[in-house]
């Protein structure tokens, strides 16, 4: 496994294909290529690396692919990451590979646009365009001063990806989009700080789980490549002039809720190594049924791997391209708008969903949290296929199967998103919305605390999933060779908006991983000005008062309504319904609920111990 910086955007996935004219030359900017054999050399315990690239004008080395575990093939195949292999010369990090992925099925990319027959045909064309995996740096972005003096010791963001947990990579959108180039940050830190990003096994090689998974392998192997990468920055990264008691985890989507799991690592009784943590859009699927319909993905997969019944040893041996077809069909199948894998409680990493963790009071005591979210998250993920009453039952069906439907639970969801939206589109909308993506920032913000906590939404037109990406990751200084950066070097409107934007939100994040405080190294004087990011005023109201927002207008305070308490203890509900009418709470950490009625002699934890016990 190599450490990577992308992280991917679901709608924006395909557009650099239809982009690389306008990026088929990169401008030149003002880095200075030193002669590759002069560039610093790091010597790891395992093996030496060579920086790959020096950016002059930031006075920024990149290193690239270093190993922080041995690739997880044959018998590593659904392990735990085991370490690194011995190589003896001199690494250049121009190795290194994407894990393997496949795209979900179908995406919503015309909001309610797609209810029309022209737009649902065009939205379920543009939706299943293969997700394409560009080559590209992977790597820690080290500022010059940390090389020369690694007494320094300076703060570490560690960045993990999104992708839905089906895909991703350091490497994804390189050149033609800024995900994830780290200059940005370190450089709007005064290069004060180190940025890591790391690859992790997704689809089936990283999340496929059930109770075969639990006896005979590791489920949630993602999140365990995941705590191996935190593991590596924890032993090694002082050899960069890193502080390793000073790390910032950030993730966005599928990382920020993978985040979102590590807080709550057996039951929050396992550091997660690191001591505070950016989540952008943190965000994760329902699933926990682990004797039934994920079981049931386990035996489809291997199915279609040619292993029905002989569990995971036979998926070890199997043929490389053979497990690759089996996954990309195992996600073709999933009803569209859902996934076929994800994090899943297992009954020992993960002892149950995180919303229950975090009422239970089972999670790391962190030093504290940035929590934001864009205002229309969910507008990606739906299809716009359901139209109809029937189709919305059909739909949270696919997502809550078994015995939820028979003790009423997905019936109490009809009813609850019934009548208030102007389509089925929208409904489908605000049920994920509240399921998958913004009540896990209410659910954090009432456990962890306000005192402990900041919070955002990002509004800029038109508030996608993702979009926030952008000013986050860009270049201000146009040094990067991305796409986006070229544009705004030639198009100088362009680079200013983007500039302005970017330097206050990188202003804030950089100012909280250097001091704790977002509000300390802000830039004030900027266009458009940054405001005083106060903790939320209260999370125990309908609404969280106190919010940042970024909108077209630039910066204000709101009351923020992606994420009110009402849907937001209703989905509480249901994730402790679901779970303890399955048997699966764990012990002592049973979290009650008024959703349905259930059986008094009915023991909620029945199924709960797991094969990794």
């Amino acid at each position: 496994m190599t450490f990577v910086r992308v992280s991917l955007l679901l709608f924006f996935s395909f557009i650099p294909s239809l982009l690389s004219a306008a990026a088929a030359s990169p401008l030149p900017n003002e880095e200075k290529v030193e002669s590759r054999d002069s560039l610093p050399v790091l010597d790891l315990p395992y093996a030496s690396y060579r920086a790959n690239s020096y950016n002059s004008a930031d006075d920024i080395y990149t290193f690239k692919n270093i190993r922080y575990a041995a690739p997880p093939v044959g018998d590593l195949r659904w392990a735990k990451p085991a370490p690194p292999l011995n190589e003896s010369g001199i690494r250049d990090g121009s190795m290194g590979h994407s894990c393997m992925q496949a795209a979900p099925n179908g995406l919503n990319l015309l909001g309610t646009g797609n209810q029309s027959p022209v737009g649902g045909a065009l939205n379920q064309f543009l939706g299943g365009i293969p997700l394409p995996i560009f080559s590209g740096g992977s790597e820690d972005y080290v500022p010059g001063k940390a090389l020369k003096n690694p007494s320094q010791k300076l703060p570490v963001v560690v960045f993990v990806y999104g992708g839905a947990y089906v895909f991703g990579s350091k490497d994804s959108l390189q050149p033609e989009l800024p995900f994830y180039d780290g200059t940005g940050l370190v450089a709007q830190s005064g290069n004060n700080m180190i940025f890591v990003a790391m690859n992790y096994r997704v689809g089936a090689y990283g999340f496929l789980a059930g109770t075969t998974m639990e006896k005979e392998g590791v489920p949630n192997a993602g999140l365990h490549d995941q705590r191996a990468a935190f593991q590596w920055v924890k032993n090694h990264i002082s050899l960069f002039g890193g502080d390793p008691t000073q790390v910032t985890a950030m993730g966005q989507s599928a990382g920020g809720g993978s985040i979102m799991h590590h807080l709550i690592g057996e039951g929050g009784k396992l550091d997660p190594l690191f001591s505070k943590a950016i989540l952008l859009s943190p965000a994760f699927e329902y699933m926990w049924d682990r004797a039934g319909s994920v079981q049931k993905t386990f035996e489809t997969f291997a199915k279609l791997a040619g292993c029905a019944g002989q569990g995971v040893s036979c998926l070890r041996s199997a043929d490389a391209s053979t497990l690759a077809n089996a996954n990309t069909a195992l996600m073709k199948q999933q009803f569209s708008g859902t996934f076929a894998v994800g994090p899943t409680p297992d009954g020992s990493f993960i002892r149950q969903l995180p919303v229950l963790e975090l009422s239970s009071g089972n999670f790391w005591n962190i030093d504290s949290l940035i929590l934001s979210h864009t205002t229309a998250e969910s507008n990606v993920f739906v299809s716009g296929l359901v139209q109809t009453d029937s189709e919305f039952t059909t739909f949270v069906d696919a997502i809550f199967p078994n015995y939820t439907q028979a003790a009423g639970i997905t019936g109490k969801i009809d009813a609850f998103y019934e009548s208030k939206y102007k389509s089925q589109t929208d409904r489908v909308q605000a049920l994920l919305r509240d399921s998958s993506f913004t009540c896990n920032v209410r659910h954090l913000t009432e456990s962890v605390g306000d005192s402990k906590v900041w919070n955002m939404q990002y509004g800029i037109t038109p508030g996608w999933h993702g979009t926030d990406l952008f000013p986050i990751f860009f270049n201000a200084k146009l040094t990067g060779d991305s796409w986006l950066e070229n544009v705004a070097a030639l198009l100088p409107g362009v680079g200013l908006l983007f500039a302005g934007v970017s330097t206050a939100l990188q202003s804030y994040l950089t100012s909280y991983i250097l001091t704790g405080d977002p509000n300390t190294n802000r830039k004030i004087l900027n266009l458009p000005p940054t405001v005083r990011w106060n903790h939320p005023a209260s999370s125990q109201g309908e609404q969280i008062s106190g919010v940042v927002s970024l909108g077209d207008w630039g910066f204000g305070t709101v009351r923020d309504s992606q994420d009110e308490k009402t849907p937001c203890d209703f989905w509480r509900d249901v994730a402790a319904a679901a779970t303890s009418l399955g048997g699966y709470s764990p012990p002592g950490a049973v979290v009650q609920q008024g959703l349905v009625a259930q059986d008094a002699a009915q023991d909620p934890s029945a199924n709960y111990k797991g094969g990794n016990q």
